[in-house]
């Protein structure tokens, strides 16, 4: 996942992701549309940040406030060319707030749980290949490092409490002295 490969893969889709659901919302809640340059300026300035803080698989609650923040800043973004090309500004409304709040919790655990899902993916293709070149490589040494899974998802199973019953039944200890 830190390779430079996957991380501006993964940059791309969260830049993808977050333009299009910014700009599909802002003009759903009755925003004015940008231009295609400041829609492209928008979308290389959020690969720019999703590739510099990609280094590693990141979960719900770090994705959720990144999220928040790229929605703010889309919004005002689009605002000022709003303004520009009609020289006033629409505002933004509770309603538009609601969408963009919205918008960035549902992108956040998509990208979140896509994100596992795709490293899942590597693991088992590693994993895969990993074996076939063993099989096939007539006695090559594969070295194979498989991650431990965590499922956020899944709350702990109640570990049984220990039950223990001490017996009482019997002749006092004195009795044997």
């Amino acid at each position: 996942m830190r390779q430079t490969p996957f991380r501006l893969l993964r940059a791309a889709v969260f830049a993808a992701v977050s333009a299009s659901a910014s700009l599909l919302l802002h003009l759903w809640s009755g925003g004015h549309a940008p231009g295609p340059l400041q829609f492209a300026a928008a979308v290389a300035l959020l690969f720019a940040a999703a590739y510099g803080i990609g280094g590693r698989q990141r979960g719900f609650l770090v994705l959720a406030p990144l999220c928040l923040a790229a929605q703010y800043g889309l919004h005002e973004f689009f605002e000022l060319g709003a303004v520009a090309a009609t020289g006033h500004a629409h505002g933004a409304g509770l309603s538009m707030w609601l969408v963009h709040v919205a918008a960035a919790l549902a992108q956040a655990s998509w990208l979140a749980r896509g994100e596992a899902a795709f490293a899942r993916l590597l693991d088992a293709l590693t994993l895969f290949l990993a074996r076939v070149i063993r099989v096939f490589g007539a006695g090559l040494l594969v070295v194979i490092r498989p991650r431990r899974f965590v499922l956020r998802t899944q709350t702990p199973r109640p570990v049984p409490a220990v039950c223990t019953q001490i017996s009482h039944r019997g002749p006092p200890r004195f009795a044997f002295s």
